[in-house]
Order: C-alpha cells, then sequence, then structure tokens
C-alpha cells in the first residue's frame, strides 16, 4: 500500500482564513498537500479547479472529499470526484453541468446532484450538511452548514479528509479527526457511540471496508456495531439500502464478504434462510472464470452478475417462498430476481428431469430444458450441485456449445425451397434447429436435404 504523508505544517495564529479566521481552528488544515491531486489526470484536475472557482463566484468554498481523498491517499488509479459546497451547491452543480455539456441529476431532499458527461466523466456535487437522525434506520433530515459540519456527519474517520479546491490554498490537506492516521495504519473507526443506530448500513459498509482493505475495526467502534446488530437496528432499513450494500460487498469479496457477514451474525437478518456456502461458491469462482473465457466475444443481452449468483449460492437451502420474499424485501429488478428464483424449483425441475431420462440426454433435450432458465442460475445450480458433477457438465455443455444455436437456413430459404407459407415454416425451423443442436445437420447443405425429404414425405 502506498500512502503520501508529507510533513505536517501547523499554521501560527496569526495566518487567517479569508473570513479572517485562523485556519487551523476553523479547518485543521495540513499545507503542502497540492501534489497529491498530481495523481488525478489532467481532466479531473481541471475540472476541480473549475468547481473552486465556480463555487467562489457563488459565494461558496469547493472542497474534494471523503472516499476521494481517501482513495488519493491509497494511490488508487480510480478515484471518483465527490465534491462539497460550502453555499450553493446545487448552482455549483448546474454551473459546471452546463460547462461540461453534461446531464444533471438532482436530489433535492439531500441537496446533492449528479453530473455525468456522455464519455462517462462523472463528478458527485453536494451542499455542505448537517445531519439530524429521529430514528434508527430513518433516513436524516438534513440541516445546511459548513465543512465541519459536513466532516463530523460522516461514517468512519477515514472518510473525513478533505482537500481545498479554492484558488487561495489549492489542495490544502483537511483532516480534523485524524483520519489519515487510521488509514496508516489499517483503522476502521465510527465518529460516535450512535453511528451505527443512526444508520445501521453503516454497519455493512464498516464489514466491506475491512475486508476491502484487510483493515480492523476499532474496538470501541465494534462495540457499537455489535450493539447494533444484538439491538436488531439493521431491520429497521429498507431492503433496497440492504441490498445497495449486499452488491457492494458480495462484488469486491464474493467469498470473504458473505463469510464475515455470517461471522458477525448480520447474514440471518438479511434473511434467516441465507448461509454462508464455502464449497458452492469456491465453485462459483472457478465457473465464472471459465464462462468469462467461453463467453468472451458472446454478445449477450445481460450478463450474468456475479453478486447475484453469490446471494443465490447463500440462498441454496431457501424453499421458492423464501426465495420470492427475499426479493421482494431487496426490491430487486425483474432481471435482477432471476439467479435466485430460478436456481431453486425451476433448475431443481430441469436438472433432474435430465438426469432422470434413459440413457444419455440429448443435446436438443439439455438446450430444451435450460433455454428459459437465468444463465447466471445456471452456474449457481451448478457451483451447488458441484463443479464435477454430471449437472454442471451439463451446464458447461449448453452455455459453451448450445445457447443461441439456429438453423442455418432462413424462412425466406424455405420458401426458395417450396415450403409454403404459414406456420409450417416455423415449424420447419425449430425441427433443423433440433437436428443441429443433435449433430443430425451440421451444415445448410444438409438442412436443404432434410427440407426436402420433408416435403416429399408430407406431399408439400
Amino acid at each position: 500500500m502506498s500512502i503520501f504523508l508529507p510533513q505536517r505544517f501547523i499554521p501560527t495564529s496569526t495566518e487567517k482564513d479569508s473570513d479572517g479566521f485562523t485556519i487551523d481552528t476553523i479547518h485543521g488544515h495540513e499545507w503542502g498537500m497540492s501534489r497529491l491531486l498530481d495523481g488525478l489526470d489532467a481532466e479531473k484536475r481541471h475540472w476541480l479547479h473549475r468547481c473552486g472557482q465556480m463555487a467562489v463566484t457563488r459565494g461558496g468554498r469547493a472542497f474534494l472529499v471523503g472516499g476521494s481523498v481517501r482513495d488519493l491517499l491509497l494511490s488508487n488509479d480510480q478515484v471518483d470526484l465527490d465534491v462539497v459546497i460550502e453555499g450553493d451547491g446545487m448552482g455549483v452543480a448546474q454551473d459546471l453541468a452546463r460547462e461540461l455539456g453534461g446531464s444533471l441529476i438532482r436530489h433535492h431532499a439531500f441537496q446533492t446532484a449528479v453530473v455525468t458527461t456522455a464519455n462517462g466523466f462523472r463528478v458527485d456535487v453536494a451542499t455542505a450538511r448537517r445531519e439530524e437522525y429521529k430514528r434508527p434506520g430513518q433516513l436524516p433530515q438534513i440541516v445546511p452548514g459548513d465543512l465541519e459540519n459536513d466532516l463530523a456527519r460522516r461514517d468512519f474517520t477515514i472518510n473525513t479528509m478533505a482537500i481545498s479546491l479554492s484558488e487561495s490554498d489549492f489542495g490544502a490537506f483537511i483532516d480534523p479527526h485524524d483520519g489519515r492516521s487510521d488509514l496508516e495504519t489499517g483503522c476502521i473507526r465510527a465518529m460516535h457511540p450512535r453511528s451505527f443506530a443512526d444508520d445501521p448500513t453503516r454497519v455493512l459498509r464498516a464489514l466491506r471496508f475491512s475486508v476491502r482493505y484487510s483493515y480492523k475495526i476499532e474496538d470501541k467502534s465494534e462495540e457499537w456495531m455489535n450493539e447494533a446488530i444484538t439491538g436488531g437496528c439493521l431491520g429497521t432499513v429498507s431492503g433496497e439500502r440492504v441490498c445497495k450494500e449486499l452488491r457492494l460487498l458480495f462484488t469486491e469479496s464474493p467469498m470473504q464478504g458473505p463469510s464475515r457477514l455470517e461471522v458477525e451474525g448480520v447474514l440471518p437478518i438479511v434473511h434467516p434462510g441465507l448461509r454462508f456456502q464455502r464449497k458452492p461458491l469456491q465453485g462459483l469462482q472457478d465457473l465464472i472464470e471459465w464462462w468469462e473465457v467461453a463467453s468472451s466475444g458472446v454478445s449477450l443481452v445481460t450478463k450474468p452478475k456475479g453478486w447475484l449468483m453469490v446471494l443465490g449460492c447463500c440462498a441454496k437451502r431457501l424453499s421458492s417462498t423464501e426465495r420470492w420474499d427475499l426479493v421482494r424485501h431487496l426490491k430487486l429488478s425483474r432481471e435482477e430476481r432471476r439467479p435466485l428464483i430460478d436456481s431453486g424449483a425451476p433448475w431443481k425441475r430441469a436438472a433432474d428431469s435430465l438426469l432422470d431420462s434413459p440413457g444419455q440426454p440429448l443435446n436438443s433435450m439439455v438446450e430444451r430444458e435450460f433455454r428459459g432458465i437465468d444463465q447466471g442460475a445456471l452456474l449457481v445450480g451448478a457451483s451447488i450441485a458441484g463443479i464435477d458433477s454430471a449437472k454442471a457438465e451439463m451446464v458447461r455443455i449448453y452455455l459453451d456449445e448450445l445457447h443461441g444455436v439456429t438453423a442455418e437456413l432462413d424462412g425466406l430459404e424455405l420458401r426458395e425451397l417450396g415450403v409454403p407459407q404459414g406456420p409450417i415454416v416455423g415449424e420447419i425451423l425449430e425441427r433443423l434447429r433440433v437436428s443441429k443442436l443433435d449433430g443430425k445437420a451440421p451444415n445448410a447443405s444438409v438442412e436443404r436435404k432434410l427440407v426436402k425429404a420433408w416435403l416429399a414425405e408430407n406431399q408439400l
């Protein structure tokens, strides 16, 4: 891990900011940090400069904050731009979108906005704010504030650092909660005793950061986190917000993520039937790696999402009713729910039907049974069955050789061969496809002979 740690410079009490206050008492500045922003590409640095200028034009100040600063200190290749404005954040976002020629999505309730360009360049802009939580799990009430308030409301100290974007002190490092020290020592420290109760999704976030960086949750923070878990605070959070955190955790850490959730007693809170399944999850990673190679260059309408397949493995013991309860709780979309639903009864029926058939099932039988099942669900089912099982082998054959197979001839060519217009065209195309799957029609020439034979046989 590479962390840029410049020498600390403590400003004297005679040094004032533009408002006449001593800099270190207002924002805890550390100077000499402008080189840190050199880790960004020229485009990002330019627009950060412009954010600072736009904020000043509107009578405010701009800062790069939170995860952006954390990732810069960790020398991450990809750094998202999260900008906080002391003043009119929505106005700065509007100015930025206009100058960038990008789209603007505003969330007025939270005074946040997202500016995105056609080539994917993105800046998140927010007005500095304080948050007040009325009840555990409830979204906070927002009150405009300054940078000091905005940093104090955050989840962990490693996310409470900022960098000034004002021209007068561009690049000045701001660290009022000593987040840099916790980042350096690998410590996840909550901001206050009620942090996890106020926003229980911070439980999932703390575990995600712990797994991602191999950091230790600070003792007192872990105590507060466990109190929130045993106190049922996670049950007060909407399934949609829980789903967002699961998506991030399982995408980043498909093995350690669910394992850690089970150890901490969180997985059964999401649903009582969810369990960490070590062997199926290990098999899933092998199958996903195989599928990524096998499907390279293949055009897929929707590629299976890894985090949903991880969830599908954890749902191994769930009945069909329980699976539907879970997808409704997590507010999964129609497409997202399929790996979870299809890896239950639909997968079991299809796989058992093939294994119960006499002899080796024909390719056309395998394709017919698996055709309507989500591809992610097939990989989950194969992982649970065991990657060396007969079921897993049928899945590999289907995905690698049988999925998407069509006849060589098309409807126009059938008409030219004398096939009358109507439903029979589709019927013959399907018969040709089945023959191709089973190795009886390896090319267009053989397909034409089959069509002519069928026409003669049926006197058409």
